[in-house]
């Protein structure tokens, strides 16, 4: 019994490591890692469960091109790295039959196979290789193919040791998809209501503001010629009103949404928020170029009603912003004393962000960090 016990201690052992490495990958998908990371954790399980040199996640492109989307790799082999485009064959690769079937498949072999991928097998060389597939919404999406430079082939039935790893992979690129649409249900949201402020804010501009001008002029038309009365009186007090009404409804119009953001950029509509603000502003960093006009919004707005909460609390000291580019992030932050004490304003501001597929850091004291992805992530 002892001597049975310690036989099948290590396939315990090695059941209880695989099943902590596809927890850790499980945990990847749901806190929303890079869809690369995923796959590589995907595939380096891969080649660890068949002791192999080597493992990557291919997405189909074609019925005989694929395009790496995740690698490990180690012992000097070459080859594969992400984002590389193949060619293999569809009927004599394990990631060909795996393409054309849509079940687990394997290749002891490449001398008889043709394309980018058997070729590149041969000149790094590889011996053998197994695949699984990578099912999504029914469809053969890819592959987890695991491959070794060993003269002899993987062990038989090694295709279906990593099947799970193949649907794990299929979860990931799922869990995407489903948090795209979701980011981009939220972004139509938030770009409907931004336009439906920039409809607003025309409206104001073209009807009730126009017609208050129209008005006030009328008014003066009437002072000049009424003598010094009551009438007269009464006249002035109207176009104090009416010039009041006006300055109420031009920045109404320029915090629903201001034109110089539509016009000239994210740049030149913070440096307003900075020359308006009761509160010294300094402005640390701007970006030069032109983004997506809800990512422009969204940046501003960040910028605006910090700095318009900011001084509701606290007029000391100096609020500085950084607006940067970071090539596929716009990273905006906003840093004061009393950003905590206004929090519970801001919490709108975290929701749009987040609506438009970014992130919002917060220390919870001084500083308010988002950041906007200027690029989204492809599938």
């Amino acid at each position: 019994m002892a001597t049975r016990d310690a036989e099948e201690l290590p396939t315990r052992s090695a059941a209880a490591e695989e099943h902590a490495a596809l927890l850790q990958i499980a945990k990847l998908i749901v806190r929303d890692a890079p869809l690369e990371a995923v796959f590589g954790a995907v595939a380096e399980q891969a080649a660890r469960r068949l002791r192999a040199e080597a493992a990557v996640v291919l997405r189909f492109v074609g019925d005989e091109r694929a395009v790496v989307v995740g690698v490990w790799r180690e012992g000097g082999i070459r080859g594969f790295p992400v984002n590389a485009e193949l060619d293999f064959d569809s009927r004599n690769s394990a990631s060909g039959r795996v393409r054309s079937t849509g079940r687990p498949a394997r290749a002891d072999g490449y001398d008889a196979s043709t394309g980018d991928l058997p070729l590149q097998m041969r000149a790094i060389g590889v011996q053998s290789s197994v695949a699984a597939p990578v099912m999504v919404s029914g469809e053969v999406w890819g592959t987890v193919a695991v491959v070794t430079t060993r003269s002899e082939p993987l062990p038989a039935g090694s295709e279906h040791r990593i099947d799970d790893l193949g649907e794990l992979a299929a979860d990931a690129v799922a869990h995407a998809e489903s948090r795209r649409g979701l980011v981009a249900s939220r972004r139509r949201i938030v770009e409907d209501a931004d336009e439906a402020r920039r409809r607003l804010e025309r409206d104001l501009h073209q009807g009730a503001e126009q017609h208050l001008l129209a008005l006030t002029l009328k008014l003066r038309l009437a002072r000049a010629r009424a003598a010094a009365s009551d009438v007269a009186q009464l006249l002035d007090d109207a176009i104090a009103e009416t010039d009041a009404a006006h300055a109420a409804l031009r920045e109404l119009a320029r915090d629903l949404y201001p034109i110089v953001l539509s016009q000239r950029g994210l740049a030149a509509a913070v440096q307003a928020v900075a020359a308006r603000s009761p509160v010294p502003v300094y402005l640390q960093e701007l970006p030069r170029r032109r983004f997506p006009a809800i990512i422009e919004a969204t940046a501003f707005f960040v910028v605006s009603e910090t700095v318009a909460a900011v001084a509701e609390h606290d007029s000391r000291g100096d609020i500085r912003v950084v607006a940067a580019d970071r090539g596929e992030l716009l990273v905006v932050e906003v840093s004061h004393e009393s950003i905590g004490e206004a929090r519970e304003r801001l919490r709108s501001l975290a929701e749009r962000v987040v609506a438009v597929g970014g992130r919002v850091y917060d220390d919870r004291r001084s500083v308010l960090r988002a950041e906007l992805p200027i690029e989204h992530e492809q599938i």
